[in-house]
Parts: structure tokens; sequence; C-alpha cells
């Protein structure tokens, strides 16, 4: 089955295609290209994705997460997957494009009912005038249509009020798409900018090995972990039934 949802930042509908329960999101260009942004089995609860696998295994390095938040973009397979791991999750998801919300509503089958439909500068001076919103994870994942980063989310001050909504050990997950050429000097301002905010405490993740197509870093860790660290701490996780098993989670780990 597919279904086309109109967005007001894309010139073509988005697609979702829905294959025995296999949910298939992909935007047009205006080339008429098709890009999978996100593939979720409902029924295996499972993501395709390599770069949402890793930045859910780096979300759980300190502890499972308990209060997320998720600015901007495809982070639907995101929401799915912790309300599906995790019974007593509690997801904050900012998002400007309403088409977005319903996707996730109506083909993701999301639960959560918290969500700010609005610019995400507005959303985060909303929740850090909260004296209670303070997160374990915080996802960051923002582009607009032509695929660039606002200039709002390449400054310091950005950053430091995220830092302000982390608890002291919560991790800050960013995705970096295609880390070359321009794109690559915008990442470097950023990643200069959060390590004077959050030190030498962070880590490159690629989603293919020796491949810098996407690359998820991960900011606020308390050490530098090699990837059988990683695949340990998680599953004592799920050895002390914090968290269900996931294989996928711990394939294929290329630290840089």
């Amino acid at each position: 089955m597919l279904n086309k949802y109109n967005s007001q930042f894309y010139s073509k509908p988005i697609e979702v295609e829905n294959i025995d329960w296999e949910i298939l999101v992909n935007i047009i260009t205006d080339s008429w290209e098709k890009i999978i942004y996100s593939w979720y089995d409902i029924i295996e609860k499972r993501s395709y994705s390599t770069y949402i696998s890793k930045c859910l295994l780096w979300g759980f390095i300190n502890s499972i997460p308990e209060k997320v938040l998720i600015i901007w973009f495809w982070w639907w397979a995101f929401a799915k997957y912790l309300e599906d791991y995790i019974s007593w999750i509690n997801i904050t998801w900012i998002e400007i494009d309403e088409a977005m919300l319903k996707i996730a509503k109506e083909e993701m089958l999301v639960k959560t009912s918290n969500f700010f439909i609005m610019d995400a500068f507005e959303a985060i001076n909303i929740l850090k005038n909260k004296k209670k919103n303070k997160y374990d994870l915080i996802l960051l994942d923002v582009y607009w249509a032509n695929w660039k980063i606002p200039d709002y989310f390449t400054k310091k001050d950005f950053f430091i009020v995220i830092k302000e909504l982390l608890w002291l050990n919560g991790i800050l997950s960013i995705n970096y798409a295609d880390y070359r050429d321009e794109n690559k000097k915008i990442y470097d301002k950023i990643h200069n900018n959060l390590l004077n905010i959050f030190w030498d405490n962070y880590i490159h993740i690629l989603s293919w090995k020796e491949e810098d197509w996407n690359i998820s870093w991960i900011y606020n860790l308390n050490k530098k972990y090699s990837s059988e660290e990683v695949v340990l701490k998680y599953l004592e996780k799920v050895q002390n039934s914090e968290i269900n098993y996931d294989s996928n989670l711990i394939k294929n780990i290329n630290i840089r």
C-alpha cells in the first residue's frame, strides 16, 4: 500500500509504503530520485537503518533513557523503536512539518502525544524556560528541504541551551549527513563549538565502514569507548532486563 502526504517544505509529496508492515518513508527529489529516509518493521520491531541503530545504541551507553527529546526530521523510527523497547519511555518531539506528525501517527503508529509542531528555535526556548525539563537523550537531525542546516543550529549559544536541557550524564546524538566538501566545513564549525561545551567527551560512528556519507557524533560521554566496550555495556543492560535484546544494534560498529 502506498500513501502520499503533502508537505509544506518539499515540492513533491512524501511517499509512505507499507509492505507487510515494513514501513518505508521516501522523499522524492526534484529530479524524481526516490530517497528512503526511514525503514522500520512494525511486526519485527527493528529498524533497517544502520544510522538509526548506532544512534540508539549510544543513547543507551550511560543508562536506559527515560526522557528523550527528538528535534526534527525523520525521527519517527526512533520514536517507534523507543516505544517498542522501553515501556516507560517519555518522548518529546519537535517538528516543523505537520506531514511528519501524520506519518508518525498514521503509518508508524507512534503513541507519544508530546509534540511541538513549530520552529525548533521557538520550541527550545519554551522548553528551557520550564525548570523540570531535563533529558537523558537528545537526538538532533535538523535540515531544510535544500539539505542545509539552519544557521541557528550551528551556533554555540544553541548548544549551550541543549546542554542545559541534558541531565549530567545525558547523551547528545547528532546526524551529519553527507560529511564532505562544503558540508564538512559547516559540521566542523558545529563540532568546534561543541568541543567548547562538552570538552573531549565525544566519539564518531560511521554508518558504513570507511564511508563518510552519514556520521553520528555522540557527545557528553564520560570516556572514550571501544566497540567491544559498547557491546558489553549493551549486553549488560539486556542481562539486567533493562531493555529487550536487538542483535541489529551491535552489528558492525565502526568507530572513528
